[in-house]
């Protein structure tokens, strides 16, 4: 059974472009023109992941992410498409819990791409792997060991966990706050600072140069993302 997304934009025009693309790509398309339309949708159906128009009439395409993800607590993968690129708009973004950012206008293979990017990862979120591998290191989620070359890093525990937590969902944006939280727990009192004091030394064992990092990534402003580093460059989010 093929895949099914629906694509949320009030250009008529590109819903009815995509759709022709993604349907050839073999995915089953559904289109709403605005995030009205597209909340009574998803009220009745549920979509294999959701491509999203930041700037509409009315209400936005970050008011329908931030219903989806507060509100009814749906993780569904979104991609979202804008014709403005700020900061300011990738932070929000990434605390919205966004797969991809696409800003118009933009190479339709490329669009197909990274939509069978964000749904590669979705698959392995529900089935990880066993073994991870990036770069000359690989992680072995069953013995709770790292490796480099082969051989075995002496990771702490907190190091360890932080470093799972990242690769287990490549180009996903955590803000310290979430690892901090995840890992450490609220009430622990080592303090946000910490998570930076934990990246710095796990840079130092899987980087092959700690000061220009290729997997372990800051997000500036808000956290930390893992590159898995294997797939085309700048299909991450907003990042290039």
């Amino acid at each position: 059974m093929s895949h099914k997304i629906l694509v949320v934009d009030d250009e008529k025009t590109l819903c009815e472009l995509l759709s022709e693309v993604l349907g050839r790509a073999g995915y089953s398309v559904s289109t709403a023109g605005s995030v009205k339309g597209a909340r009574q949708i998803l009220e009745t159906t549920s979509y294999d992941l959701i491509v999203l128009d930041v700037m509409m009439p009315g209400e936005n395409g970050f008011d329908l992410l931030r219903w989806l993800r507060n509100e009814r607590r749906d993780r569904t993968p979104t991609l979202l498409l804008t014709a403005i690129s700020t900061e300011q708009d990738k932070l929000l973004a990434f605390e919205l819990e966004a797969d991809d950012y696409v800003t118009k206008p933009f190479s339709l293979p490329e669009f197909v791409a990274r939509i069978r990017a964000i749904m590669r990862r979705a698959a392995e979120r529900k089935n990880p792997p066993e073994i991870i591998a990036f770069g000359r290191c690989t992680i072995n989620r069953t013995s709770r060991q790292a490796f480099r070359d082969g051989a075995l890093l002496k990771l702490r525990p907190k190091e360890y966990q932080v470093l799972v937590t990242l690769a287990e969902s490549p180009d996903k944006a955590f803000s310290r706050h979430e690892l901090f939280k995840t890992i450490w727990g609220e009430d622990s009192p080592s303090g946000e600072k910490t998570v930076d004091v934990t990246i710095h030394t796990l840079r130092d064992k899987v980087e092959d140069d700690p000061a220009q990092p290729v997997y372990i990534q800051t997000v500036r402003g808000y956290g930390y993302r893992f590159n898995p580093a294997d797939e085309k460059e700048g299909l991450a989010l907003g990042l290039k």
